[in-house]
């Protein structure tokens, strides 16, 4: 999972991703979850919820 010394996100969609930011969708958008490799950041009355891959 690792490119030039950065981590990536994942496999499939993601492998070539090293952040993955989500926003809202206005003129001056502003950030909801900031997700990379190591660390998730949301704003403040936002959750982020992981599921695991279940077998």
């Amino acid at each position: 999972m690792k490119k030039n010394g950065t981590k990536n996100l994942g496999d499939g969609i993601l492998k070539d991703i090293t952040r993955l930011i989500v926003e809202t969708d206005e003129e001056n958008p502003i950030p909801i979850a900031i997700i990379t490799a190591d660390d998730i950041e949301s704003a403040g009355g936002y959750r982020v919820r992981l599921r695991p891959k279940y077998k």
